[in-house]
């Protein structure tokens, strides 16, 4: 017979009876939001060094739990001569003013929940690239990038999308939190050559709480 323990709300937690182990079920935090992203740039080409393809920014004053960031690329102009394609994730703080140019990601209503009784974030701007890079706002980036990836490319597929190669949370792990007027962006790390054209795709995960 399993050995049951009641607290004072009424739950209660049962033990296994063999080895006396709680019976637990991992589940998701307590969220106000919890979103999903997937985007795609326009035909990028000639994006400089350290020029940003995707922004986001959490303006509210709740946190932002950030639990994965994957992006790929699909080259479907040839380089003139082969080259590295390579970018990397780097958190923004101190951000003031929101990036510009691209394309806006809005996440309105139920656009992007992963349960439509979930509110809509409080306030994030999110946006991607279109033919050319970002416009950078007034923020202040780390001096290091949190992650990178990269492929080698001349034409055709370049870097299959994922959900997370930039960032991966797991339960026992800590996801990135953006406090207010914190965010990350995904930059080109090397410059890219002015013959190629390609499409990058980002996806994103995230939930907004009161408290973390």
């Amino acid at each position: 017979m399993a050995i049951q323990t009641q607290g004072s709300t009424g739950n209660v937690l049962e033990v296994d009876t063999s080895f006396k182990a709680a019976r637990a079920t991992l589940r998701p935090h307590e969220a106000l939001a919890w979103n999903s992203i997937g985007a795609q740039t326009g035909g990028i080409t000639g994006i400089a060094a350290a020029a940003s393809i995707f922004s986001f920014r959490n303006i509210s004053a709740n946190p932002i739990l950030v639990r994965r960031v994957g992006l790929g690329v699909i080259n479907n102009v040839g380089f003139t001569t082969a080259q590295v394609v390579d970018f990397g994730l780097m958190v923004a703080r101190n951000w003031t003013a929101s990036d510009s140019s691209g394309t806006a990601i809005a996440l309105t209503g139920s656009n992007g929940k992963h349960r439509t009784a979930l509110g809509t974030p409080t306030s994030v701007d999110c946006r991607i690239a279109a033919a050319a890079a970002l416009t950078a706002g007034t923020r202040t980036l780390d001096a290091n990038t949190l992650s990178q990836t990269a492929v080698w490319s001349t034409s055709g597929i370049s870097l299959l999308a994922a959900m997370d190669n930039l960032l991966k949370h797991d339960p026992s792990d800590y996801p990135l939190v953006l406090a207010q007027n914190e965010g990350f962006i995904i930059q080109n790390i090397t410059a890219m050559g002015a013959a190629g054209v390609g499409r990058a795709y980002v996806n994103m995960e995230f939930a907004e709480v009161t408290a973390y």
